[in-house]
């Protein structure tokens, strides 16, 4: 028996990286999976695979950015399997840059992104977590939502608005057995890296910025999406019973300078 047999999982953001290397981990622990993507292609291919070791999954192509939709994500899910245990807004980007650079529509897409995504995704999960007399709730935050950034400034409101939005759900919701945590990684080797280089700072030398990165770590060297899915795992299994509110840094150290 698998650590997450019989429960079903939804993971926003999961054709790739972190989200799809914490699907297939889910998957392999018994989860029935909902790959939620705006990448069809890439997404079928996580389903394959999950399918192929023997797990059960499915795709669904969901704008997050529009309510209808992640209402529709979530029905999906539940007359497919029945039910959903664990829901987790993963689905993000790296942002505009420097205020002075960023325009209304990279703010107003990257706020839906990241905070409408987030509060109506958990909003539709709670009304089926509610009806099985229980849940996981997971937030993909960051060490932008803990510490100021020099110039993402948008990307820090987002991902610090993900870590308050933690402890309101956490605070009313614990009270039905819906848990409420929030992963903080740092830099995380995975195909939305690159675009994160040039938007920090003016330096546009993606192997100077990686190597800063890596000397201001504790452990010198990168995230792997397997470190965010193994933490991931613990937070939605029974194993994490009593945690409740918690903001997980998996950084590697960088968050103590």
């Amino acid at each position: 028996m698998g650590k997450l047999s019989g429960k079903v999982g939804l993971i926003t953001g999961a054709a790739s990286g972190m989200g799809k290397a914490s699907a297939e981990l889910w998957a392999s622990e018994g989860a029935k999976m909902a790959i939620v993507d705006v990448q069809d292609e890439k997404g079928e291919e996580v389903v394959n695979g999950i399918k192929s070791r023997g797990g059960e999954a499915m795709f669904v192509h969901t704008d997050v950015t529009k309510v209808a939709e992640i209402e529709k994500m979530i029905n999906t899910t539940v007359e497919k399997y029945g039910r959903l245990d664990f829901f987790w807004h993963n689905a993000g980007n790296a942002g505009p840059g420097l205020v002075e650079r960023t325009s209304e529509e990279e703010y107003d897409f990257t706020l839906s992104l990241h905070i409408k995504a987030g509060f109506f995704g958990a909003k539709f999960a709670i009304e089926e977590m509610k009806k099985i007399g229980g849940g996981a709730i997971l937030f993909t935050s960051s060490l932008a939502g803990l510490k100021a950034s020099r110039s993402s400034t948008v990307y820090s409101i987002c991902k610090s608005s993900l870590v308050m939005m933690t402890k309101c759900l956490a605070l009313h919701y614990g009270q039905y057995n819906i848990r409420t945590n929030c992963i903080c990684p740092g830099a995380v080797n995975t195909p939305l890296w690159p675009s994160f280089m040039g938007r920090d700072s003016d330096k546009n030398d993606a192997k100077a910025v990686e190597d800063a990165y890596i000397a201001k770590t504790p452990l010198h060297r990168f995230g792997q999406p397997e470190d965010i899915a193994k933490a991931s795992l613990f937070l939605v299994s029974d194993e994490a019973s009593y945690v409740n509110g918690a903001i997980l840094t998996v950084d590697g150290g960088i968050s103590c300078s």
